[in-house]
């Protein structure tokens, strides 16, 4: 047994060896898309690594965190510090006051940077306030030049990461100025840090200090952000002891603190990426299954070729199963090659792409981890799909009887499901419509089952295609001998020859066409509708912002101008809807947009879900009090309509909020409320104005109006104004940035149906080298083959592009709406005729392209080598 499974391995390497350029492409085919699979498993998992690293370096060896329950980063009384160390468990308790400046020389430069999880000051500086006799006892300060902090909380002295200081020219020993609420501040750099631990914070631009200086520069005077609380060894090498602690913290604080685990600090980053890695992850998959198309085509045509072989060995005793198993292990050893080449090449694109994710979603990969699941993952994935794919021509093998092995041609292979593939097809299309549209299935099952659908519908839009040949070559045949001359239409014709075999080729190609008008169209309707929100219901010509808190009585001064016709001040507060219980509660956080009513609908309006709402009565709604509207994406999250009501987390414990509408908002990945400043200063006592929003008089010009704003009020208020163009601008180039990422998984898939074209127009030539030898025996010239074998290219391409065109608009649908399962996102279809060009000539070219080779090579077939070829 041993022997013959040995025999049977050197026989399989020998048939793959034997055709050198059809093994290499399926064997680059499975590397691609192995490639693409583990590179996105790579920056995933380096993302979220770095996200998770971050706050676990800051937060040190604390095993609890508590701060206020109703607004993330809202100061609370340091009067709780004394009961939270009287609690038995408790072996330290230390506390920390953060906050954003920026360096006083940096603030008439600064700037407003949008990413996926929303917006960010370009040059922050994070003030990090500690107590520094104890604080070393949780966290580890790296030094790397001078000394740390002098013991005194209230010492003006500084520690700023040595990368930071470098960048930025600061000197130890020296002085730095920082903006504070009342003016500006200085401060002594006593130390410079490693960029690690704490120094990780805010990608190392982090400003640690004495707990007294932090409260004095942020004007928190006997206030807290954070509370990292050290528990006795003993409960903290128990879970079980470390949960019960927890909750006796929190039953000991009351309602407006909560106690939570310090790796919960990352949950709410984490989401906001979450959608956008999913999107990767989906469309890597795609490379891999159009990858499947090649090695199904390649082993089919092999056991064509091997058809004599293959009845030779049954003649001498092979049985059925020992020739599924040659079969199987030709493609066990192809997989193991491409996939390893898969898993080099993929590292490699890893490195390429990290640049890109990191500024879309604004997340420092400080290092490319190369996770061993994910290397195996991948590798047991371009295994597995090699072998599946393999394991119906595999199957129809074994059925070769061995008086094949007395005819002197091969018969060709059919489809996979016959002639009656195309109903089994139509029977999948018909599945994965009902999956994605009409069959309800609960949420967390949601996205997978439509990502599967997906799959679904390509693999039966593929086997549709065969019975589409015939038709298409007739229809073509025209065109061909128009383009192509005489040679143009015998190409054409030879499609039918090996009909089951061009249908696939033509699938593989559909499917990367589909894809790449699906993302185009997706990302252009996300365009369109992120740009109608912004003009809508942000409006306004300019935005007036600051580093710092701004005064709602500056809106007045703005008001005075004589170029003003209208202000208004929008407040942003993060707050968290209604916990059940003490359970970890940073998936529920909500950005609460706090806007004037009186004076909002004068510059501003809504995108209602319902068209029939009114931004008026809306207004008055919110006037009330107690009233909010909701985005899409917190009805859908929390099964919410208008006239329920949502609970949020406030000074004033559990407020429950009239929900009056729901509205489109792009904004902090859709997690969006909006009510009035005068609620935001009741329940979360934040009465300072974030953003102004400004419209213009008629005539004059918003660059020239926000430049003499800037100049005017910059230096004394450190303001900066942007118009409303800018603005838009950066959020289309960020959704241009985020979608041109899945351009390139798309086009992966192009690039490996272009060497499935490859594969089987040299199947084609190598099978029909008899005739194009007899051919030219006749008189055909080597251009006329030539064009021949493109004719046949050209007519696959332009059946692959219409159904990649029918396909892509219907994916582009499907797209949108997994970004609404996905996302949250509610975006309408937008038609992108360019689209529709692009597929087209990708399709064209592609196949094209692909048909030089085997063009060439069917050119040069020698005729007397031809004819007696068998």
């Amino acid at each position: 047994m041993a022997s013959t499974l040995s025999s049977f391995h050197a026989l399989a390497l020998r048939n793959l060896s034997s055709r050198p350029v059809r093994t290499s492409l399926t064997a680059l085919g499975i590397m691609l898309g192995v490639a693409v699979v583990l590179a996105v498993s790579i920056i995933n998992d380096g993302t979220l690594a770095s996200i998770h690293h971050i706050f676990d370096e800051a937060a040190g060896r604390a095993d609890l965190m508590i701060t206020n329950s109703g607004v993330i980063g809202e100061p609370f009384t340091d009067e709780i510090l004394s009961r939270i160390r009287r609690l038995p468990g408790v072996q330290l308790a230390l506390p920390v006051v953060s906050g954003r400046t920026l360096l006083a020389s940096e603030a008439d430069k600064w700037g407003l940077e949008v990413s996926v999880g929303g917006t960010h000051t370009a040059n922050d500086l994070l003030i990090f306030g500690i107590d520094p006799a104890h604080d070393r006892q949780v966290r580890d300060y790296e030094l790397v030049a001078g000394r740390f902090l002098p013991a005194e909380i209230d010492s003006y002295s500084v520690l700023l990461v040595d990368e930071y200081a470098e960048d930025k020219k600061l000197s130890l020993g020296k002085d730095i100025a920082v903006l504070s609420a009342t003016g500006q501040e200085k401060l002594r750099v006593v130390g410079l840090i490693a960029k690690s631990g704490p120094g990780l914070q805010n990608n190392g631009a982090v400003a640690i200090m004495p707990l007294k200086t932090a409260q004095s520069l942020l004007d928190m005077h006997g206030e807290l952000t954070q509370i990292d609380v050290l528990a006795n060894p003993d409960i903290a090498a128990s879970p079980r002891k470390l949960e019960a602690l927890k909750e006796d913290l929190a039953s000991a604080l009351g309602h407006g603190y909560q106690v939570l685990y310090p790796a919960a600090r990352g949950q709410i980053v984490a989401r906001m990426l979450a959608s956008y890695q999913t999107g990767l992850s989906f469309f890597s998959a795609v490379a891999l299954f159009v990858g499947a198309f090649l090695i199904y085509n390649t082993f089919t045509m092999t056991i064509v070729e091997r058809t004599r072989a293959i009845g030779m060995l049954r003649l001498v005793g092979a049985t059925q199963r020992q020739i599924v198993m040659l079969v199987l292990i030709e493609a066990a050893v192809l997989g193991i090659l491409g996939s390893l080449a898969g898993t080099g090449f993929g590292i490699l694109l890893a490195q390429g792409l990290s640049r890109s994710v990191a500024t879309v979603t604004n997340t420092e990969i400080r290092a490319l981890r190369i996770p061993l699941d994910g290397v195996v993952w991948s590798l047991l994935t371009g295994l597995g799909v090699t072998l599946i794919s393999a394991l119906l021509p595999a199957w129809r093998a074994r059925s070769i009887s061995p008086l094949e092995a007395l005819r002197s041609y091969a018969r060709p292979l059919g489809a996979p499901l016959g002639r009656t593939g195309w109903l089994w097809g139509c029977l999948l299309i018909l599945l994965a419509y009902l999956a994605l549209y009409r069959i309800p299935f609960r949420p967390e099952v949601q996205v997978p089952i439509g990502m599967v659908s997906v799959f679904v519908l390509l693999l039966g839009a593929t086997l549709v295609v065969p019975i589409t040949i015939g038709p298409a070559e007739r229809t073509l045949r025209p065109a061909m001998r128009i383009l192509y001359g005489g040679a143009g239409q015998l190409g054409a014709a030879n499609m039918r020859r090996a009909w089951a075999r061009t249908a696939l080729t033509v699938g593989t190609l559909m499917v990367g066409i589909a894809m790449i008008i699906g993302i185009q169209t997706m990302t252009h309707s996300f365009e369109l509708d992120i740009n109608h929100w912004v003009q809508t219901a942000i409006g306004g010509d300019l935005y007036v912002r600051s580093p710092l808190p701004m005064r709602e009585e500056f809106g007045t001064r703005l008001l005075s101008d004589p170029a003003v016709a209208e202000v208004s001040p929008i407040t942003y507060q993060q707050v968290q809807r209604a916990r059940q219980g003490n359970s970890d509660s940073f998936s529920n956080t909500i950005l609460f947009v706090g806007i004037d009513p009186q004076t909002y609908g004068r510059i501003a309006s809504f995108v209602f879900e319902d068209s029939s709402q009114d931004t008026a009565q809306a207004l008055k709604e919110l006037a009330q009090g107690g009233r909010l509207l909701i985005s899409v994406t917190v009805a859908d999250r929390y099964a919410l309509q208008t006239g329920d009501t949502l609970a949020l987390e406030t000074r004033r414990g559990v407020v429950q909020f009239q929900v009056v509408g729901v509205v489109v908002d792009f904004s902090s990945q859709g997690y969006v409320v909006t009510g009035s400043r005068a609620d935001l200063a009741r329940y979360f006592g934040e009465r300072t104005v974030d953003q102004f929003i400004v419209r213009l008089k008629p005539g004059y010009d918003p660059r020239v109006e926000a430049k003499r704003l800037e100049d005017h009020y910059g230096k004394s208020r450190h303001i900066a104004v942007e118009t409303a163009a800018d603005f838009r601008a950066k959020v289309t180039r960020l959704a241009a940035q985020a979608f041109a990422l899945f351009d390139v998984l798309g086009l992966t898939g192009v690039v490996i149906a272009a060497l499935g074209v490859v594969n089987t127009l040299l199947m084609n030539v190598f099978e029909r080298q008899r005739e194009i030898g007899g051919l030219r025996s006749l008189g055909m010239t080597r251009g006329q083959v030539a064009r021949m074998i493109l004719a046949e290219s050209g007519a696959m391409g332009i059946i692959g592009g219409v159904f990649g065109m029918f396909f892509g608009l219907f994916l582009a649908r499907v797209f949108l709406l997994g970004v609404q399962e996905i996302g949250g996102y509610t975006v309408r279809y937008h038609l992108l005729p360019q689209a529709l060009g692009v597929g087209w000539a990708i399709a064209l070219i592609v196949s094209q392209l692909a048909a030089l080779y085997p063009a060439q090579k069917a050119a040069h077939v020698r005729i007397v080598e031809a004819i007696q070829h068998e």
